[in-house]
């Protein structure tokens, strides 16, 4: 403590007597900037501030190591109809002095800070001032001159939405250190379960939840069917030795890390509307085919086998290294459109964040928790060989998981189809299916409850067949909200009409679009609830196209379904991804009661 003391005061006597001979103008530069040249109301941009020390002198970054050390902010004035998002302070880096036993973290060359901010429907045309202080303490090895409040002042031209707006300071915003998230409002900031966790937990324990939120992957429709898959191709390789079991099931799972991995390198690099690079049509069908190849083979049409060229490639291996590889690609992209809150979080949180490193981290370590029951399963797979008569009664068990990938393969197209035959589809699938595994099957076992299994089976079958039709006619004749397509117009007028506003931005190929449109938009109460509010429809379907583009941009959408309440006054108050995928409805007619008061 004495030290801090005599340190500070030490400091202090320095910075009057070398405040005498050197200004501050000799030893920094800050210039202040937009990323515009013009804004219009509902834009965003970005404000930067360039620090720039001369010689050896350096400012104390925004966490100095010392408490007796002034640390470098920024503040900005209330603007009328500007909404300012966090400012961004750079890493400082550690710096050795003389007066410290302890590394300093400092700024010294140039130095970039970066402020989001949004314009709202109430700014008024014209001329907008930007106010704020930029507030600094400059040293050197010998002494720090007195901190200082230096006035930001910009003027920027506000004009109507038909006007055209340039981007400009480029090459002056090129020296970001980091990419700076977009603005989505002060309640959205802290929306993202991801920024949130590593805010408060830091990286290590979150990649360790993100591990943990792997392994619930495997809870998800989408991976029910990879299980006999994995076992089918795993007994069908292994050679009962348990060295080669492993080292298949090695494979394996890297080749489910490899999907994760580019997929979350693809997120940082892109930013786009993630999800519809793997729920585009294309992709749909042709994970549809996959499952239906895969209900072929456990309907005994042939076996799962390495493919020769692929045993080639692993150098004639026969132990099927590549194979392994394969299959885990595969099943690593066949499970990807099942998505859940948290991993459509951790899609978002890379976007925003645009580092590839870090994104091929975060799904490495998510991919290595959807692999590890995968891992366990193509390592004792080859147990199953020594099962008494596994062959006689498993072959029924192989029809059952046949007519779940029928089911999940029609699933998978239900965006592509009309609802009447994707629901007839099904039915018949779910139906049929019931009645020959249950019924018309001759398979048999030798236990006595191998029977009544079968009927069992059967009958859900067809109990869950005839649930889907009546669902589907229920879900048809139910109330709905009164959606309106998205138009700015619509925006204005319930702005000035003080009334709030629901805006659900979705895609034909959104697969959680349509189950939160089918089972939480259609209850009654979120029906009644929602007449007092403008309910709009944003279609990003088509994700190149101008529209969907300045959609993005001004409501900070990385992905679909994104779900957004705007208040009575037009802000931001809650949003929402696919965690309303089985969302109580009295629970969101709260949060909608909350909103419009």
């Amino acid at each position: 403590m004495k030290r801090v003391l005599f340190s500070g005061l030490l400091i202090l006597a320095n910075a009057i007597a070398v405040s005498a001979q050197v200004d501050n103008s000799d030893v920094i530069t800050v210039e202040y900037f937009l990323s515009v040249d013009a804004v219009r109301p509902g834009d965003q941009f970005k404000i930067g501030v360039l620090a720039t020390l001369h010689g050896d002198w350096h400012i104390n970054s925004h966490t100095p190591n010392e408490e007796f050390l002034i640390p470098t902010e920024i503040s900005f004035e209330d603007v009328p109809g500007v909404e300012f998002g966090k400012i961004h302070y750079p890493n400082g880096h550690d710096l050795t002095l003389s007066f410290s036993e302890t590394p300093l973290s400092v700024y010294d060359g140039a130095t970039l800070f970066l402020i989001a901010a949004r314009t709202t429907e109430e700014i008024e045309f014209g001329k907008m001032t930007i106010n704020g202080t930029f507030r600094y303490q400059a040293c050197n090895d010998m002494s720090c001159l007195i901190p200082t409040n230096e006035p930001i002042e910009i003027t920027v031209p506000v004009h109507d939405e038909k006007a055209a707006v340039n981007a400009i300071n480029q090459e002056k915003f090129s020296i970001e250190p980091a990419p700076l998230q977009t603005l989505q409002g002060e309640r959205s900031q802290g929306q993202n379960e991801i920024t949130n966790l590593i805010a408060s937990q830091g990286l290590v324990l979150t990649l360790a939840v993100i591990f943990v939120g792997g392994l619930a992957l495997n809870l998800t429709p989408c991976v029910y069917p990879i299980i006999p898959i994995t076992i089918s191709f795993f007994v069908g390789q292994s050679s009962g030795k348990l060295s080669k079991s492993v080292s298949l099931a090695l494979f394996y799972v890297l080749g489910m890390s490899i999907t994760y991995s580019a997929l979350g390198v693809a997120a940082a690099m892109t930013g786009g509307i993630l999800g519809s690079s793997l729920q585009n049509p294309l992709v749909l069908v042709g994970i549809a085919c996959v499952f239906l190849i895969f209900a072929f083979s456990m309907f005994g049409g042939f076996e799962i086998r390495v493919p020769t060229f692929l045993n080639q490639l692993a150098g004639g291996s026969r132990q099927g290294y590549a194979g392994a590889l394969f299959m885990g690609l595969t099943v690593g992209i066949v499970a990807a459109p099942c998505i859940g809150p948290f991993v459509l979080s951790l899609l978002t949180y890379v976007a925003a964040q645009g580092d590839p490193v870090l994104g091929f981290l975060m799904f490495f370590v998510l991919s290595l928790g959807l692999g590890l029951p995968y891992f366990v399963l193509g390592t004792f797979s080859g147990s199953l060989e020594r099962l008494p008569q596994s062959g006689v009664w498993m072959i029924w068990v192989k029809k059952v998981f046949g007519v779940i990938m029928v089911a999940v393969a029609i699933y998978f197209i239900n965006t592509l189809i009309p609802e009447p035959v994707y629901v007839a589809l099904m039915t018949l699938t779910l139906v049929g299916g019931g009645v020959l595994i249950g019924f018309l099957d001759k398979s048999s076992a030798n236990f006595d409850w191998f029977r009544p299994l079968k009927y069992l089976a059967g009958a859900a079958f067809i109990l869950f067949g005839a649930w889907t039709s009546v669902s589907a006619w229920q879900t048809a004749n139910a109330p709905q909200i009164a959606w309106q397509h998205y138009d700015e117009q619509l925006v204005t007028d319930a702005h000035a009409a003080g009334k709030p506003i629901l805006i659900d931005f979705y895609a034909d190929w959104c697969i959680p679009c349509k189950q939160i449109d089918a089972n939480l938009f259609r209850a009654t109460p979120v029906v009644d609830a929602a007449e007092r509010f403008v309910a709009l429809k944003a279609d990003l379907t088509v994700e190149k196209s101008e529209e969907v583009e300045l959609l993005r941009k001004r409501y900070g959408v990385h992905g679909v379904p994104t779900i957004i309440l705007l208040g009575p006054d037009g802000k931001e108050s809650r949003r929402f991804t696919d965690e309303l995928v089985g969302f109580e409805p009295g629970e969101f007619v709260e949060i909608m009661a909350e909103v419009a008061r």
